[in-house]
C-alpha cells in the first residue's frame, strides 16, 4: 500500500473506505440553452455521485455530461455497472489516489471500448466526491483542505450570454456585478466582428471581453480572425484550434496573434496539458473538474501552469454542485484566474441547493460550509433526476 499522503495544508487525513455509491441522472429544460459554434445545447443534464465512508461521511462530486442529450444516462450507467463495482470496499490512503487508481485499472477497457470521454468524466466525478469527503471528514472547507492561505472571494465572468437578446443579455450582466463576460464566436468572420463591436457598443467598455470559438478555425482562419479581432482588446481566446490540433500550429498561432490563447476542458491527461503548456504556449490553462481529473487533477495543473507563468482559470458549465467544487478549487489556487459563470438559466445551477451567486465588482465568494458547501437538496433531486442508483 502506497505511503500516506498529506492534503496542502498539512493534516493527515484518515484514510477512506468506501462503503455506498449512489448516483443521480438529472435533466431539466429551460425556455433557452447556451448556443455555440457546436450548436444548441437543448437540455441541461447532470450526474450527481455521493460517496459514503465505512465511517459515516458523504461527499458529493459532478460528472460531466453536457452532451449528447441523453449523456447523463450513459455516465450514469458506466458508474454503475464498471466503476462502482470496482471502488466499493475499497481503502485509500489519500483522497486522489482513488482517481489514480481508477485511471489506471480502466485505461484497457476505454481503449478496447473507445469510451475514453465517459471513463474521463466518471473518474472526474468520483474525485471530487472523493476530495469534499476528505474535507468533510476534517471539518473543514475544501479550499481550507487543499490550502493553508485559501481565497474568500475568487473572479469570475458571465459566460454564454444569449445574443438573439443581446442588449437584455448584457444588461441583465452589467446589473448583475459582472466585469468580464465570455462570448461565442467561430461563426463566420463578419458575423463575430459584429458581435463584438454590438457588445463593445452596449457595454461603454464596461465588461472585458473574452471569447470562445470552440474549436472551430484552421490555422489559417483562426490567424485571419483573430487579428481582425486585434483592436477589441480580447482578454483571451479560448479553443481557437481543435484540442487535437498538432502543437506546431498552436505555437505557430501564438507567435502570429496578440490575444492569449486558453484551453483546457478537452485536454485530459496531465501529459496533454504539460505539452500544450511547453510546446502548445497556452497563456490560460482550463481545467475542468468534472471533465479530466476533477479537484486533484485541477490542483496538478494549477502548479504546472505557474511554473510555465500561465494564468489557470476554471472551465466550467454545469449543476450548483460542481460549480461550488470549481470555486474552493481555484480558491485554493490562488493567483487571478477566473472561474466560468453560465449567464443562461438552468435549473440544475439554481435550483438544486443552496448556492449564493451574489457577483460584486466581478468576484464571488467561496461557499460557505465544509467540504464544497453543497449539498443538493432532497426534494429538487427526487423532482430533477430521470434515473439514479445505490449500491453498498
Amino acid at each position: 500500500m502506497k505511503k500516506t499522503q498529506t492534503s496542502q495544508r498539512g493534516n493527515v487525513p484518515p484514510p477512506i473506505t468506501i462503503d455506498r455509491i449512489e448516483a443521480f441522472a438529472l435533466t431539466a429544460r429551460p425556455s433557452v440553452g447556451p448556443v455555440s459554434s457546436l450548436g444548441m445545447m437543448p437540455v441541461r443534464n447532470g450526474v450527481l455521485v455521493a460517496i459514503t465512508s465505512k465511517d459515516g461521511a458523504t461527499g458529493w462530486g459532478e460528472v460531466w455530461c453536457n452532451f449528447p442529450p441523453r449523456g447523463n444516462l450513459t455516465r450514469l450507467n458506466l458508474l454503475e455497472d464498471v466503476i462502482a463495482p470496482y471502488i466499493l470496499g475499497k481503502t485509500y490512503e489519500h483522497f486522489d489516489l482513488c482517481r489514480k487508481d481508477l485511471e489506471t485499472q480502466s485505461a484497457r477497457m476505454a481503449i478496447h471500448t473507445g469510451e475514453f470521454g465517459p471513463f474521463k468524466h466518471c473518474i472526474a466525478g468520483i474525485d471530487t466526491a472523493m476530495a469534499d469527503l476528505a474535507a468533510r471528514t476534517q471539518n473543514v472547507s475544501l479550499a481550507e483542505f487543499l490550502s493553508k492561505t485559501p481565497k474568500t472571494k475568487v473572479p469570475v465572468y458571465a459566460s454564454t450570454p444569449n445574443v438573439s437578446k443581446l442588449s437584455e443579455a448584457i444588461g441583465h450582466i452589467v446589473e448583475q456585478g459582472h466585469n468580464g463576460v465570455k462570448l461565442k464566436i467561430g461563426l463566420g468572420l463578419e458575423t463575430d466582428l459584429k458581435l463584438m463591436r454590438d457588445v463593445a457598443a452596449i457595454t461603454g467598455n464596461r465588461l472585458r471581453i473574452l471569447a470562445d470559438a470552440n474549436q472551430n478555425w484552421s490555422l489559417g482562419a483562426a490567424q485571419e480572425t483573430l487579428n481582425a479581432l486585434s483592436d477589441f482588446e480580447i482578454g483571451f481566446i479560448e479553443e481557437p484550434l481543435r484540442a487535437d490540433a498538432a502543437m506546431e500550429d498552436w505555437a505557430a498561432l501564438a507567435d502570429a496573434v496578440s490575444i492569449p490563447l486558453a484551453g483546457g476542458e478537452n485536454i485530459t491527461s496531465m501529459d496533454e496539458f504539460t505539452r500544450f503548456a511547453q510546446e502548445g504556449k497556452l497563456k490560460v490553462v482550463q481545467p475542468d473538474v468534472a471533465k479530466w481529473g476533477g479537484v486533484s487533477g485541477a490542483m496538478e495543473v494549477a502548479s504546472l501552469a505557474a511554473a510555465h507563468e500561465a494564468t489557470c482559470a476554471l472551465h466550467y458549465m454545469g449543476t450548483g454542485l460542481g460549480l461550488a467544487a470549481s470555486i474552493h478549487t481555484l480558491a485554493a489556487i490562488g493567483g487571478n484566474g477566473p472561474v466560468e459563470l453560465d449567464s443562461n438559466p438552468n435549473p440544475l445551477r439554481t435550483d438544486l441547493g443552496d448556492i449564493d451567486l451574489t457577483v460584486t465588482n466581478g468576484m464571488l465568494g467561496v461557499p460557505a460550509g465544509i467540504g464544497h458547501g453543497f449539498l443538493p437538496d432532497s426534494k429538487a433531486l427526487e423532482t430533477l433526476s430521470v434515473a439514479r442508483f445505490e449500491a453498498s
